[in-house]
């Protein structure tokens, strides 16, 4: 099982290392381009310190226990329009680009979807793909070999909720907590959401989560 997670444009500013930290080993030399190309600093955060939109900021990885974190770190991709793709915790520095941003008369997306698209083609056959990204992200992905590809829709008081970050991000807390699996998605739920219904066609599969509307 592979968890998809989403690129933050919104960074933390928080004081990191200069030193050498662990790396991703997909398309460092390819990054190191895009470093130049921004000026990106070298003051060095993992992933999860360092994004800091309503997806990372719900998702709160620190603080979950260590078995927790060890599911998400070890079943995660992170897309990054710096880094292409991440790990959790792959050491990132801050920018402020995102993939509609441009190197040299290139937009990211561009420079790096045929990257992803090859990465993700082989790391994810025959895998159960959960997308916790939207459409556009989505987009950059070879799903062609995963076995299934999951993804969430969640309605509040009967109204298709417009920004599903911070729920996406309490999907996944739930899912790496509980250690589910896909014959599983039915127990999930968070704050008053629980899923209505699960619909699959083909390879794909689709969780309707509901609520009254009480909190988010």
């Amino acid at each position: 099982m592979f968890y998809i997670l989403p690129s933050s444009k919104k960074q933390s500013k928080m004081k990191g290392s200069q030193q050498s930290m662990p790396h991703t080993g997909f398309f460092e030399t390819k990054a190191q381009k895009l470093v130049r190309c921004f000026s990106v600093g070298d003051d060095l955060l993992p992933v999860f310190r360092r994004f800091k939109n309503a997806f990372w900021e719900s998702l709160e990885y620190w603080v979950l226990p260590p078995a927790v974190q060890k599911r998400i770190k070890e079943r995660s991709l992170v897309l990054s329009p710096l880094l292409g793709i991440a790990l959790v915790d792959s050491p990132t520095p801050k920018y402020n680009f995102g993939w509609e941003d441009e190197c040299e008369g290139v937009k990211l997306r561009d420079f790096w979807v045929q990257d992803i698209k090859n990465l993700t083609k082989k790391l994810l056959e025959d895998k159960v793909v959960i997308l916790f990204v939207g459409k556009k992200e989505a987009s950059l992905l070879d799903l062609s070999t995963a076995s299934k590809v999951i993804t969430f829709e969640y309605y509040k008081a009967n109204k298709k909720v417009k920004n599903p970050m911070p729920h996406r991000a309490y999907t996944l807390r739930y899912i790496a907590e509980k250690n589910l699996n896909i014959s599983n998605l039915f127990k999930i739920n968070f704050y008053d959401y629980t899923v209505e219904s699960i619909q699959e066609k083909g390879r794909y599969i689709n969780v309707l989560l509901k609520s009254e509307g009480r909190y988010i």
